[in-house]
């Protein structure tokens, strides 16, 4: 699949709002460019809380056909008229290819609502990033392909997966991951990573690939409660060390929910170690509790806001 080329003027904006991120507040560059610039400038959403109302290849698994069903490109309009959102996360999977065509419709649906792609979260590249002798051509593709995505959206960032068989080794990781941040940072966009798996993606493992990749070029989408199912405190630990290498977006969240039991996470606490690591970029809601996500989005964003 092809998502077709860029010209120069996409490449150039999307590195000024790269660059703009580590040192100018989210809010305030946001309200520079026309949106409020309240507490709700400094929330976004991803599509993962909703992806019951998705069906697309990778996602179909997912879908509740009880639900109304939406698009990518519906995405950003459903955020905007539920919650006042106008910062949309977008999951590769939830889009149902990634043509020309099919970005050009979700870059209409960004227009429509007056919102912004805030970052592309959970690229996999195939076979991950911890198997030995890995095809490099591979990595190349996927990061042609999803950076040209991601710029075609404006977004500054992109989040990578670290997932592969075999230990979680850093070092492997970062070698392979090589090739896609030099593509990645060629086209102004940070690479970041996310502690979704206590076993591949634990705070230890990200911030020694970061090191090894780059702080400049890399850095961490830190996750609340993605760890709250061994304890709040670990979960709260984890966060402690990703937080410094935070720059434009974490997620919000007050806990997970595992094979129908919910564990919370100490989120005033979490959101005091953002705030104590002078983090100023998007808090995205990420609900993962248990029951319907429209009430559980909204109760994030009361907890949230309360804290900012």
């Amino acid at each position: 699949m092809t998502t077709g080329k860029l010209n120069r003027r996409d490449v150039l904006r999307s590195a000024r709002i790269a660059a703009l991120l580590p040192a100018l507040p989210f809010a305030r560059m946001l309200a520079s460019q026309g949106i409020a610039s309240d507490k709700t400038a400094q929330l976004a959403c991803n599509s993962w809380p909703f992806r019951g109302y998705f069906d697309t290849p990778e996602m179909h698994r997912y879908r509740n056909p009880k639900l109304p069903l939406i698009t990518q490109a519906e995405f950003p309009e459903f955020l905007a008229d539920h919650f006042g959102i106008h910062n949309v996360e977008f999951l590769p999977q939830h889009f149902s290819d990634t043509q020309t065509a099919s970005i050009d419709r979700v870059k209409a649906g960004l227009k429509k609502s007056r919102s912004r792609c805030c970052n592309l979260m959970g690229v996999e590249i195939p076979r991950g990033v911890y198997a030995q002798g890995a095809d490099v051509e591979t990595v190349k593709k996927e990061a042609e392909r999803w950076t040209t995505v991601a710029v075609a959206l404006g977004s500054p960032s992109i989040t990578v997966a670290l997932t592969g068989q075999g230990p979680a080794n850093a070092n492997v990781a970062a070698e392979r991951l090589k090739p896609f941040i030099q593509i990645a940072h060629g086209r102004g966009l940070k690479v970041l990573f996310h502690n979704d798996s206590m076993q591949l993606e634990s705070a230890e493992t990200i911030t020694s690939v970061i090191k090894q990749l780059g702080p400049g070029r890399t850095g961490t989408c830190p996750d609340f409660g993605n760890f709250a199912t061994r304890s709040a405190a670990y979960a709260l630990s984890q966060l402690k060390m990703l937080a410094p290498f935070a720059s434009n977006i974490c997620h919000s969240k007050d806990g997970i929910a595992d094979d129908g039991k919910f564990y919370p996470d100490d989120f005033k606490a979490s959101m005091n170690v953002m705030q104590n690591a002078q983090f100023h970029g998007l808090y995205s809601l990420e609900f993962e509790g248990l029951g319907d996500p429209m009430a559980g989005v909204r109760k994030l964003m009361e907890q949230t806001v309360e804290c900012l």
